[in-house]
């Protein structure tokens, strides 16, 4: 399509023609084409409904965006009903549901226009419809809104999911509630912000109905109030998703008194004797739970972009004046948890804590200043996407955020009691197995521990010695420092967040294989064919070789050069290994080799950018992309090698090129569940100029080529460590960071020698 395009539009300019200017705009149909200048021209079209179609009912509502010439890039594709704005949609595919008996009857005209990521709003293609619903005038929701009650069975933690600025349609809006959905919560809190602009089209596809995004958990949640929720003085969409649900309210579920308000400016509820501030004074003061919670969209204190919230002074010194422990916020799309502080923003033990999730799924932020009284904070893209998860007990609540690669980056706990201590261990971890995969890796797995407040780490220990720490909601880990013929032995501790440990594990042996032996499947082409692949545009010649006499090459002219070779059985960690050289590259980046499911689905793959030489990686199975710095010289011969662990939130990704290890393309990702059934050579994506040779493809269940480059280089030693008690019960540690070669992983904090915590390598404190 893009190339018919591309012609086309060549034809026209040799017959005299040019793009359309600024204003300029053609159209057929559905579709319209406009262009700010020489430089390119936007062509969108609408394909559902068809022009004139009779509509009822739900509705698949779609349009389709094309560029010649120079993009800048698609930003969104706006959508009108009637002239008034409908839905933003902020991710390709185009589509949406439009539910037609939400609107009166009668002719109607749906439009759409693209914002390209330079500023340039497209003109409108448009068709016209007739909605046939038997609905006369606009239809009202007359429902109540009751607070949620959750799942909770009275005993034990109440597992709370929080987090804001998510419902977007975007896929990190579909990776944060899949994080959600595996926790299993009893309750809900949504922090505000349905994009664009919150209407009920919106919060219809974006919030998501009972199977799609945070709306699967409508019926545990309770929302507070974001600004895009509001239209002027107006929210709606808002209003009529959640029933007409209060500005302001509060409910109690079991020891714990939550409170929802409405922060912003469009209500402008937030001063002294206002409804709001006068309601909030009684809810307080009538309070009888011992522990207080409350949320709502914009924080108070913020080193995000948008700063300090300053209209919320006088709410935060009521909160603060009642006792109340945690403050959860949203806003600042990225994660903040701060220090105690008092009425006055001071820090103080007996103060309330404060958070920020704006994690939920629709972009981060990142930090815009410093401050003294941050504790943590995740700034970091897509890295930060991700949710808050508290378990609450009697007295206590625990905390552990979680980014949707299912690392838990922070976690600790609050005592909402003064004296509360928890004393009681978690249970001893069960059924830890370990399994030697390959010569250089053991895979451990183990059943969950229970706690009374909750496990926020489990400790792991071979032949006796400590060796690695993992948050407290995974359940596998790998040891990737094995030896070949060697003989293991794990155990495993659990323990909470005030530094309880359970009793050990069973012991769980395992036996490494010898290293060596042939590889699961190898080709060097030195047969002359492409007889093991399916070829699309590859060739087998001697000219660019690396070993041998023959390998293969692809030579593309705007078109695809590509070959791929089916794995059974499929693999769920293969280690991937190619050699390759870029004899040449054209006006676009060149993918090396991609991993694919057994029907051809693409998982990832990595790519050379034509911008600047670096080696990066795409993650198809979660839309996310993963820029590195490591420069790819053209010309000469590299060797690229992956392991790729198909997991879900646990999948990861390790990059090595030329023998090094690639740090910043060695991470945790969910790459999906589907195992690897496919491996590509080559570029499938079309419309690109590249001349790449391939030789020496190699595929394995373990490091291919011997063991794994180690790392022999320990991190520098952190320095500056200091420990302030400050209150009873309470000691902060904070330290400057470390240095590594491939980065920090982790802290260990010990405390008269014994480990009470490991925190993560960005940590500080």
């Amino acid at each position: 399509m893009r190339v018919f395009t591309r012609l086309a539009l060549v034809a026209a300019l040799l017959a005299g023609g040019s793009l359309p200017l600024a204003g300029a705009v053609s159209a057929a149909g559905s579709c319209a084409t406009s262009g700010p200048s020489a430089t390119y021209a936007v062509t969108i079209c609408i394909v559902s409904p068809a022009d004139g179609a009779l509509v009822t009912g739900p509705r698949t509502t779609a349009a389709t965006v094309s560029v010649t010439g120079s993009s800048p890039g698609i930003q969104k594709v706006v959508f009108y009903l009637r002239g008034t704005y409908l839905l933003t949609d902020l991710a390709s595919p185009y589509t949406f549901t439009l539910d037609t008996a939400k609107f009166v009857d009668g002719s109607a005209v749906i439009e759409a226009e693209a914002v390209m990521r330079d500023g340039f709003v497209s003109a409108r293609g448009a068709v016209s419809a007739n909605l046939s619903n038997g609905v006369t005038s606009p239809p009202v929701n007359t429902g109540t809104f009751t607070p949620a009650r959750g799942t909770w069975a009275g005993t034990g933690p109440l597992t709370v999911a929080v987090a804001g600025d998510g419902a977007s349609g975007e896929p990190n809006s579909q990776a944060a509630t899949d994080l959600i959905a595996s926790w299993n919560p009893n309750l809900v809190l949504y922090l505000g912000d349905v994009y664009e602009k919150g209407t009920p089209t919106e919060f219809d596809n974006w919030y998501g109905g009972p199977t799609a995004y945070y709306g699967r958990f409508r019926s545990i949640t309770n929302p507070a109030i974001g600004n895009h929720e509001y239209e002027g003085t107006l929210a709606p969409g808002y209003f009529n998703y959640w029933d007409n649900v209060p500005h302001y309210y509060s409910y109690t579920i079991g020891p714990w008194h939550f409170i929802s308000l409405d922060s912003t400016s469009q209500y402008n509820q937030t001063s002294s004797g206002s409804g709001q501030v006068t309601w909030l004074a009684n809810d307080l003061a009538t309070n009888t739970a011992p522990c207080t919670i409350a949320y709502f969209h914009h924080p108070t204190y913020s080193v995000g972009p948008n700063g300090d919230t300053n209209r919320m002074a006088t709410i935060w010194s009521m909160l603060a004046s009642a006792g109340v422990d945690l403050v959860l916020n949203g806003h600042d799309h990225d994660y903040q948890r701060w220090l105690p502080m008092a009425g006055t923003g001071a820090t103080s033990p007996s103060g309330m804590t404060q958070f920020v999730i704006g994690t939920g799924g629709h972009g981060i932020q990142p930090f815009a200043r410093t401050d003294a009284r941050l504790a943590a904070g995740f700034d970091t893209s897509p890295g930060a996407i991700g949710a808050l998860r508290l378990q609450l007990t009697d007295g206590y609540a625990g905390y552990e955020f979680i980014n949707t690669a299912g690392t838990v980056l922070d976690s600790g706990g609050v005592a909402c009691q003064p004296g509360v201590v928890d004393t009681e261990a978690p249970t001893a971890p069960a059924g830890l197995t370990a399994t030697a995969v390959a010569s250089n890796r053991v895979e451990l797995g183990w059943g969950a521990a229970t706690d009374n407040v909750g496990v926020s780490a489990y400790d792991i220990y071979r032949n006796g010695t400590f060796r690695a720490s993992v948050g407290g909601v995974a359940l596998s880990w790998s040891d990737t420092t094995v030896a070949p013929s060697t003989t293991y032995t794990y155990t495993l501790k659990a323990r909470d967040l005030s530094g309880n440990t359970s009793p050990a594990s069973n012991q769980a042996p395992a036996t490494t294989p010898s290293s060596g032996g042939a590889a699961l499947f190898s080709d060097g082409f030195e047969s002359g064919s492409l007889g093991a692949w399916t070829n699309v545009g590859m060739t087998v010649q001697g000219t660019e070789v690396f070993s041998g006499t023959k390998a293969a090459r692809g030579v593309s002219v705007s078109g695809a050069a590509w070959a791929w070779h089916a794995i059974s059985p499929t693999m769920s960690e293969p280690y991937y290994r190619v050699r390759f050289k870029i004899v040449s590259l054209g006006a676009n980046n060149v993918y090396i080799l991609k991993e694919r499911t057994a029907t051809g689905g693409s998982i990832g793959g990595f790519y050379v950018s034509n911008t600047d030489g670096t080696l990066n990686y795409r993650n198809d199975a979660g839309a996310v992309t993963v820029r590195g710095s490591t420069i790819v010289s053209l010309g000469a011969w590299h060797e690229l090698q992956v392991r790729l662990r198909i997991a879900g939130t646990s999948g990861e990704v390790e990059t090595w090129l030329d023998g090094v290890r690639v740090t910043e393309l060695s991470r945790i990702d969910n790459f999906g569940t589907t195992p690897v059934g496919r491996i590509q050579i080559g570029d499938n994506s079309g419309g690109r100029t590249f001349d790449l040779a391939i030789d020496d493809v190699a595929l394995d269940s373990a490091f291919i080529g011997g063991p794994a480059p180690a790392d022999t280089t320990p991190p520098t030693v952190p320095t500056g460590v200091a420990a302030a008690a400050n209150g009873p019960g309470r000691v902060d540690v904070t330290w400057s960071p470390s240095v590594d070669d491939t980065g920090v992983a982790f802290y260990d904090v010990y405390r008269d020698d014994d480990i009470v915590d490991t925190v993560l390598g960005n940590a500080q404190a």
